[in-house]
Protein backbone atom coordinates (compact mmCIF):
# COMPACT_ATOMS: atom_id res chain seq x y z
CA UNK A 1 0.00 0.00 0.00
CA UNK A 2 1.34 3.36 -0.94
CA UNK A 3 1.42 6.72 0.67
CA UNK A 4 0.82 8.39 -2.69
CA UNK A 5 -2.50 8.57 -4.51
CA UNK A 6 -1.11 7.17 -7.74
CA UNK A 7 0.69 4.25 -6.16
CA UNK A 8 -1.16 0.98 -5.60
CA UNK A 9 -1.72 -0.75 -2.33
CA UNK A 10 1.26 -2.34 -0.59
CA UNK A 11 1.69 -5.61 0.44
CA UNK A 12 -0.43 -6.30 3.22
CA UNK A 13 0.06 -8.50 6.34
CA UNK A 14 -2.82 -8.98 8.88
CA UNK A 15 -2.11 -10.58 12.23
CA UNK A 16 -5.09 -11.71 14.27
CA UNK A 17 -4.92 -12.81 17.84
CA UNK A 18 -6.83 -16.02 18.36
CA UNK A 19 -6.81 -19.03 20.57
CA UNK A 20 -9.29 -21.87 20.74
CA UNK A 21 -6.91 -24.75 20.35
CA UNK A 22 -7.65 -28.35 21.26
CA UNK A 23 -4.99 -28.24 23.99
CA UNK A 24 -6.99 -25.54 25.76
CA UNK A 25 -10.16 -27.59 25.46
CA UNK A 26 -8.41 -30.68 26.79
CA UNK A 27 -7.02 -28.84 29.78
CA UNK A 28 -10.42 -27.37 30.60
CA UNK A 29 -9.26 -23.76 30.37
CA UNK A 30 -11.46 -21.14 28.72
CA UNK A 31 -10.48 -20.46 25.12
CA UNK A 32 -9.46 -16.93 24.16
CA UNK A 33 -9.20 -15.57 20.63
CA UNK A 34 -7.71 -12.13 20.13
CA UNK A 35 -7.99 -11.69 23.87
CA UNK A 36 -11.69 -12.55 23.97
CA UNK A 37 -13.61 -15.78 24.22
CA UNK A 38 -16.39 -14.27 22.09
CA UNK A 39 -14.06 -13.78 19.11
CA UNK A 40 -13.40 -17.51 18.84
CA UNK A 41 -16.82 -18.00 17.24
CA UNK A 42 -16.58 -15.00 14.90
CA UNK A 43 -15.62 -15.41 11.23
CA UNK A 44 -12.51 -13.69 9.97
CA UNK A 45 -14.54 -10.89 8.38
CA UNK A 46 -16.50 -10.10 11.55
CA UNK A 47 -13.49 -9.04 13.61
CA UNK A 48 -11.73 -5.66 13.59
CA UNK A 49 -7.94 -5.85 13.35
CA UNK A 50 -5.38 -3.11 14.11
CA UNK A 51 -2.84 -2.80 11.30
CA UNK A 52 0.06 -0.82 9.90
CA UNK A 53 0.72 0.51 6.41
CA UNK A 54 4.21 -0.11 4.99
CA UNK A 55 4.81 -2.06 8.18
CA UNK A 56 8.46 -2.81 7.41
CA UNK A 57 9.53 0.84 6.94
CA UNK A 58 10.66 1.71 10.47
CA UNK A 59 12.65 4.82 11.28
CA UNK A 60 14.41 3.15 14.22
CA UNK A 61 15.97 0.66 11.81
CA UNK A 62 19.16 1.75 9.98
CA UNK A 63 19.07 3.06 6.44
CA UNK A 64 15.42 4.13 6.14
CA UNK A 65 14.34 7.32 4.43
CA UNK A 66 10.70 8.50 4.58
CA UNK A 67 9.54 5.69 6.89
CA UNK A 68 5.84 5.23 7.63
CA UNK A 69 6.40 3.57 11.00
CA UNK A 70 8.73 4.05 13.92
CA UNK A 71 9.25 0.50 15.14
CA UNK A 72 9.86 -2.75 13.21
CA UNK A 73 7.42 -5.63 12.80
CA UNK A 74 8.66 -7.58 15.82
CA UNK A 75 7.97 -4.60 18.09
CA UNK A 76 4.60 -4.01 16.43
CA UNK A 77 3.56 -7.57 17.21
CA UNK A 78 4.43 -7.05 20.85
CA UNK A 79 2.46 -3.79 20.91
CA UNK A 80 -0.72 -5.46 19.67
CA UNK A 81 -0.66 -4.74 15.95
CA UNK A 82 -2.25 -7.60 14.09
CA UNK A 83 -2.35 -6.46 10.45
CA UNK A 84 0.68 -5.83 8.27
CA UNK A 85 0.85 -4.26 4.79
CA UNK A 86 4.14 -5.06 3.07
CA UNK A 87 5.82 -4.65 -0.35
CA UNK A 88 8.27 -7.20 -1.76
CA UNK A 89 10.84 -6.16 -4.38
CA UNK A 90 13.98 -7.60 -5.92
CA UNK A 91 17.17 -5.92 -4.75
CA UNK A 92 20.93 -6.37 -5.13
CA UNK A 93 23.31 -5.32 -2.38
CA UNK A 94 25.89 -2.81 -3.61
CA UNK A 95 29.08 -2.95 -1.50
CA UNK A 96 30.30 0.31 -3.05
CA UNK A 97 27.48 2.31 -1.46
CA UNK A 98 26.36 -0.03 1.29
CA UNK A 99 22.83 0.23 -0.09
CA UNK A 100 20.43 -2.22 -1.67
CA UNK A 101 19.75 -1.32 -5.31
CA UNK A 102 16.33 -2.08 -6.78
CA UNK A 103 16.60 -4.57 -9.64
CA UNK A 104 14.15 -2.81 -11.94
CA UNK A 105 14.88 -5.17 -14.82
CA UNK A 106 14.00 -8.24 -12.77
CA UNK A 107 10.74 -6.54 -11.80
CA UNK A 108 9.90 -5.55 -15.37
CA UNK A 109 10.16 -1.87 -14.47
CA UNK A 110 12.38 1.08 -15.34
CA UNK A 111 13.26 4.58 -14.15
CA UNK A 112 10.34 6.18 -15.97
CA UNK A 113 7.82 3.95 -14.22
CA UNK A 114 9.39 4.68 -10.85
CA UNK A 115 9.31 8.42 -11.57
CA UNK A 116 5.53 8.18 -12.01
CA UNK A 117 5.15 6.59 -8.58
CA UNK A 118 7.40 8.80 -6.46
CA UNK A 119 7.65 12.55 -5.86
CA UNK A 120 10.64 14.09 -7.60
CA UNK A 121 12.24 14.88 -4.24
CA UNK A 122 12.29 11.18 -3.26
CA UNK A 123 13.80 10.20 -6.60
CA UNK A 124 16.52 12.83 -6.15
CA UNK A 125 17.39 11.43 -2.71
CA UNK A 126 17.60 7.92 -4.13
CA UNK A 127 19.82 9.10 -6.97
CA UNK A 128 22.12 10.91 -4.55
CA UNK A 129 22.66 8.06 -2.12
CA UNK A 130 22.81 5.22 -4.64
CA UNK A 131 24.38 6.76 -7.73
CA UNK A 132 21.46 6.95 -10.15
CA UNK A 133 18.28 4.88 -10.21
CA UNK A 134 18.12 2.53 -13.17
CA UNK A 135 21.64 3.43 -14.31
CA UNK A 136 24.57 1.07 -14.66
CA UNK A 137 24.66 -2.71 -14.37
CA UNK A 138 23.87 -4.37 -11.08
CA UNK A 139 26.39 -7.01 -10.04
CA UNK A 140 25.06 -9.80 -7.91
CA UNK A 141 22.06 -12.06 -7.54
CA UNK A 142 18.74 -10.31 -6.92
CA UNK A 143 17.16 -11.22 -3.59
CA UNK A 144 13.71 -10.43 -2.18
CA UNK A 145 13.59 -7.39 0.09
CA UNK A 146 10.86 -5.43 1.81
CA UNK A 147 11.10 -1.98 0.21
CA UNK A 148 8.77 0.94 -0.47
CA UNK A 149 8.96 1.55 -4.24
CA UNK A 150 12.77 1.84 -4.19
CA UNK A 151 15.10 -0.29 -2.10
CA UNK A 152 17.63 2.55 -2.24
CA UNK A 153 15.39 4.44 0.22
CA UNK A 154 15.35 1.56 2.69
CA UNK A 155 15.30 -2.22 2.57
CA UNK A 156 14.73 -5.08 5.00
CA UNK A 157 15.71 -8.64 4.03
CA UNK A 158 12.53 -10.64 3.53
CA UNK A 159 13.82 -13.64 5.45
CA UNK A 160 14.51 -11.56 8.55
CA UNK A 161 11.03 -10.07 8.75
CA UNK A 162 9.28 -13.35 7.93
CA UNK A 163 11.44 -14.91 10.62
CA UNK A 164 10.08 -12.42 13.14
CA UNK A 165 6.52 -13.46 12.25
CA UNK A 166 7.44 -17.15 12.45
CA UNK A 167 8.97 -16.67 15.89
CA UNK A 168 5.86 -14.87 17.08
CA UNK A 169 3.56 -17.60 15.78
CA UNK A 170 5.67 -20.29 17.37
CA UNK A 171 5.68 -18.55 20.74
CA UNK A 172 2.01 -17.53 20.60
CA UNK A 173 -0.11 -20.50 19.46
CA UNK A 174 -3.28 -18.48 20.02
CA UNK A 175 -2.54 -16.07 17.15
CA UNK A 176 -3.78 -16.02 13.54
CA UNK A 177 -1.77 -14.10 10.93
CA UNK A 178 -3.10 -12.82 7.61
CA UNK A 179 -0.55 -11.55 5.09
CA UNK A 180 -1.36 -9.42 2.04
CA UNK A 181 1.57 -8.79 -0.29
CA UNK A 182 2.05 -5.99 -2.78
CA UNK A 183 3.92 -8.24 -5.11
CA UNK A 184 6.72 -7.16 -7.42
CA UNK A 185 8.23 -10.65 -7.45
CA UNK A 186 6.74 -13.91 -8.79
CA UNK A 187 4.76 -16.29 -6.56
CA UNK A 188 7.59 -18.84 -6.66
CA UNK A 189 9.86 -16.36 -4.85
CA UNK A 190 7.19 -15.77 -2.22
CA UNK A 191 6.67 -19.50 -1.78
CA UNK A 192 10.40 -20.08 -1.32
CA UNK A 193 10.65 -17.24 1.20
CA UNK A 194 7.77 -18.50 3.31
CA UNK A 195 9.08 -22.07 3.19
CA UNK A 196 12.57 -20.97 4.25
CA UNK A 197 11.06 -19.12 7.22
CA UNK A 198 9.09 -22.28 8.14
CA UNK A 199 5.81 -20.43 7.72
CA UNK A 200 4.15 -22.78 5.23
CA UNK A 201 3.27 -25.11 8.09
CA UNK A 202 0.82 -22.43 9.26
CA UNK A 203 -0.79 -21.31 5.98
CA UNK A 204 -4.54 -21.46 5.37
CA UNK A 205 -6.47 -21.69 2.11
CA UNK A 206 -9.84 -19.95 2.14
CA UNK A 207 -12.73 -20.80 -0.16
CA UNK A 208 -13.97 -17.68 -1.90
CA UNK A 209 -17.67 -18.51 -2.03
CA UNK A 210 -17.90 -20.32 1.29
CA UNK A 211 -18.31 -18.74 4.74
CA UNK A 212 -14.96 -17.64 6.10
CA UNK A 213 -13.63 -19.70 9.02
CA UNK A 214 -13.87 -18.44 12.57
CA UNK A 215 -10.77 -17.59 14.53
CA UNK A 216 -11.34 -20.70 16.60
CA UNK A 217 -11.54 -22.90 13.51
CA UNK A 218 -8.28 -21.50 12.16
CA UNK A 219 -6.62 -22.29 15.47
CA UNK A 220 -8.10 -25.78 15.69
CA UNK A 221 -6.92 -26.61 12.18
CA UNK A 222 -3.43 -25.23 12.76
CA UNK A 223 -3.79 -22.86 9.79
CA UNK A 224 -2.93 -19.59 11.48
CA UNK A 225 -1.35 -17.72 8.57
CA UNK A 226 -3.66 -16.30 5.88
CA UNK A 227 -1.73 -14.88 2.92
CA UNK A 228 -3.02 -12.64 0.11
CA UNK A 229 -1.36 -11.12 -2.97
CA UNK A 230 -2.51 -7.98 -4.71
CA UNK A 231 -1.78 -9.04 -8.27
CA UNK A 232 -0.40 -12.55 -8.76
CA UNK A 233 -2.30 -14.53 -6.16
CA UNK A 234 -3.75 -17.97 -6.84
CA UNK A 235 -0.78 -20.31 -6.95
CA UNK A 236 0.17 -21.85 -4.58
CA UNK A 237 -3.45 -22.10 -3.33
CA UNK A 238 -2.65 -20.45 0.01
CA UNK A 239 -1.29 -17.35 -1.80
CA UNK A 240 -4.75 -15.95 -2.49
CA UNK A 241 -5.85 -13.03 -4.71
CA UNK A 242 -6.38 -10.14 -2.32
CA UNK A 243 -9.13 -8.25 -4.08
CA UNK A 244 -11.26 -11.31 -4.54
CA UNK A 245 -11.50 -11.60 -0.75
CA UNK A 246 -10.97 -7.95 0.21
CA UNK A 247 -12.58 -4.64 -0.73
CA UNK A 248 -10.85 -1.48 0.43
CA UNK A 249 -11.34 2.28 0.75
CA UNK A 250 -9.78 4.93 -1.54
CA UNK A 251 -6.13 6.00 -1.32
CA UNK A 252 -4.73 9.51 -1.60
CA UNK A 253 -6.67 11.59 0.93
CA UNK A 254 -4.78 14.81 1.71
CA UNK A 255 -6.96 15.97 4.60
CA UNK A 256 -9.23 14.14 7.08
CA UNK A 257 -12.45 15.03 5.30
CA UNK A 258 -11.33 13.05 2.25
CA UNK A 259 -11.12 9.74 4.11
CA UNK A 260 -14.00 8.13 2.29
CA UNK A 261 -15.82 4.86 2.92
CA UNK A 262 -16.40 4.25 -0.80
CA UNK A 263 -15.24 1.01 -2.42
CA UNK A 264 -11.93 1.43 -4.24
CA UNK A 265 -10.79 -2.10 -5.12
CA UNK A 266 -12.36 -5.50 -4.74
CA UNK A 267 -15.88 -6.64 -5.52
CA UNK A 268 -19.13 -5.69 -3.80
CA UNK A 269 -19.33 -9.18 -2.36
CA UNK A 270 -15.67 -9.41 -1.32
CA UNK A 271 -16.17 -10.45 2.32
CA UNK A 272 -13.35 -8.56 4.06
CA UNK A 273 -12.95 -4.78 4.41
CA UNK A 274 -9.68 -2.85 4.51
CA UNK A 275 -9.69 0.75 5.75
CA UNK A 276 -6.74 2.70 4.34
CA UNK A 277 -6.51 5.14 7.22
CA UNK A 278 -3.59 7.47 6.63
CA UNK A 279 -2.88 10.88 5.12
CA UNK A 280 -0.09 10.64 2.53
CA UNK A 281 1.74 13.94 2.15
CA UNK A 282 5.42 13.45 1.40
CA UNK A 283 7.34 12.77 3.52
CA UNK A 284 4.95 10.88 5.85
CA UNK A 285 3.83 13.08 8.72
CA UNK A 286 3.66 11.65 12.25
CA UNK A 287 1.70 14.71 13.39
CA UNK A 288 -1.05 14.55 10.76
CA UNK A 289 -1.46 10.80 11.14
CA UNK A 290 -1.62 11.13 14.91
CA UNK A 291 -4.51 13.56 14.47
CA UNK A 292 -6.60 11.17 12.40
CA UNK A 293 -5.58 8.35 14.72
CA UNK A 294 -7.22 9.89 17.77
CA UNK A 295 -9.77 7.58 19.36
CA UNK A 296 -12.85 9.71 18.62
CA UNK A 297 -11.99 10.24 14.95
CA UNK A 298 -10.80 6.69 14.32
CA UNK A 299 -13.75 5.06 16.07
CA UNK A 300 -16.23 7.18 14.14
CA UNK A 301 -14.71 6.28 10.78
CA UNK A 302 -14.62 2.57 11.52
CA UNK A 303 -18.25 2.58 12.61
CA UNK A 304 -19.30 4.70 9.62
CA UNK A 305 -17.51 2.55 7.07
CA UNK A 306 -18.57 -0.81 8.48
CA UNK A 307 -22.17 0.40 8.49
CA UNK A 308 -21.98 1.75 4.94
CA UNK A 309 -20.30 -1.39 3.66
CA UNK A 310 -22.67 -3.71 5.53
CA UNK A 311 -20.03 -5.55 7.53
CA UNK A 312 -19.08 -5.84 11.17
CA UNK A 313 -15.34 -6.33 10.72
CA UNK A 314 -12.42 -4.49 9.16
CA UNK A 315 -8.65 -4.33 8.85
CA UNK A 316 -7.64 -0.83 9.95
CA UNK A 317 -4.23 0.18 8.56
CA UNK A 318 -2.50 3.31 9.91
CA UNK A 319 0.82 5.13 9.78
CA UNK A 320 2.88 5.74 12.95
CA UNK A 321 0.65 3.36 14.89
CA UNK A 322 2.21 4.14 18.27
CA UNK A 323 0.91 7.71 17.95
CA UNK A 324 -2.63 6.52 17.29
CA UNK A 325 -5.33 4.78 19.33
CA UNK A 326 -5.77 1.97 16.79
CA UNK A 327 -5.05 -0.92 19.18
CA UNK A 328 -7.24 0.51 21.95
CA UNK A 329 -10.15 1.36 19.64
CA UNK A 330 -10.09 -2.06 17.98
CA UNK A 331 -10.16 -3.80 21.34
CA UNK A 332 -13.10 -1.66 22.38
CA UNK A 333 -15.07 -2.31 19.20
CA UNK A 334 -14.44 -6.04 19.32
CA UNK A 335 -15.67 -6.20 22.89
CA UNK A 336 -18.91 -4.44 21.92
CA UNK A 337 -19.78 -6.51 18.85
Amino acid sequence: MRIFAAIPLVTLVVLLSAGCGSSQRASGTLPSCNGSQALCSRPLNEVVFPGTHNSFAASTEPGWYFANQTYPIARQLGDGIRAFLIDIHYGVYDPATGRVRTDLTAEGSDRNKVAQQLPASALRVADRIAGGIGLGTLKGKPEPYLCHTLCELGAEPLDRELGAIATFLHEHPDQVVVVIVEDYVPPSTIEQGFAAAKLTQYVATLKRHAPLPTLGELIEGGHRLVVFAEVKGGSPPWYMPAFSFIQDTPLGAVHPGQLSCARYRGEKDSPMLLLNHWIPPFPPSPTINAQIGRAVFLRARILRCTEERHTSGAIVAVDFYQRTAVVKVVQELNSRR
